[in-house]
């Protein structure tokens, strides 16, 4: 299956579905169709092992099976050691910058929130803290930072994130997941308080980096044409599977 999504730009189900016209007692366990469906998300990259977002994949993987544990993770992978430039798939060409709204020290750089991630609420949450009805978001959600070393790295499940440079409390984390305010799960859960911190949005950020509007518009829709490119074979009847699986009385 994951060579038809490579080779021919489908997705899970199409391939799923050719698949079981060879052999119909194919059915993959719904773990592996999660993972199918990420791997399409990532347009099916050949080196796999390279890839920034399945390693970030990985990595929360493992930091889930630590906590179920009872212990923080023991390896930490800290986003902007790995992809400096634009991490997470941040947006060069909105300018974005999370800045500590004391003393202006910068916290972020060109990096996205991460992809929320709604889980089952946990069993030992009493139901009176537990959100009614979804309220605005009042954090940032972030992968773990270069900064917030000296306090992640202390093996704790959960506690405070301080300002490196004014030491003002500008968040929180836990290893074990957190509720948002707008009722979301997240885990791991390394937030920033939005009334801590200030969101500064300018073509200037981009610039500063060597972007030119035009630049980026061309990334842009270079970027678009790629996403056209492999939507097409999944129309006007799809790819042609003829050599890629064996019919039934074949095998």
């Amino acid at each position: 299956m994951a060579y038809l999504i490579q080779k021919y730009h489908v997705t899970p189900q199409v391939a799923l579905e050719q698949l079981q016209r060879s052999r119909p007692i194919c059915e993959p366990n719904p773990g592996f169709m999660q993972q199918l469906e990420l791997y399409h998300q990532w347009q099916a990259p050949v080196d796999l092992e390279s890839e920034p977002a399945y390693q970030r994949w990985l990595y929360r993987r493992e930091a889930e099976l630590s906590t179920a544990c009872g212990k923080a993770p023991d390896k930490i992978r800290f986003e902007d050691e790995q992809s400096p430039a634009l991490p997470d798939g941040g947006d060069a060409a909105a300018g974005i910058e999370l800045r500590c709204r004391k003393c202006r020290q910068v916290f972020w750089s060109f990096g996205e929130e991460i992809t929320r991630q709604s889980i089952d609420k946990p069993k030992d949450i009493p139901p009176d803290n537990q959100a009614t009805s979804a309220q605005p978001c009042s954090h940032h959600f972030l992968d773990p930072l270069s900064w917030m070393k000296a306090e992640l790295e202390q093996g704790k499940l959960e506690g405070r994130l301080e300002c490196p440079k004014c030491g003002a409390n500008v968040g929180k984390y836990a290893w074990q997941g957190m509720r948002c305010s707008c009722s979301e799960w997240v885990v791991p859960g390394i937030s920033l308080a939005r009334g801590k911190v200030d969101e500064v949005r300018s073509r200037m950020i981009a610039l500063a980096h060597g972007l030119q509007p035009q630049q980026q518009q061309e990334q842009q829709q270079q970027q678009q044409q790629q996403q056209q490119q492999r939507g097409a074979n999944v129309t006007s009847g799809g790819p042609d599977f003829s050599q890629a699986v064996p019919r039934a009385e074949h095998l």
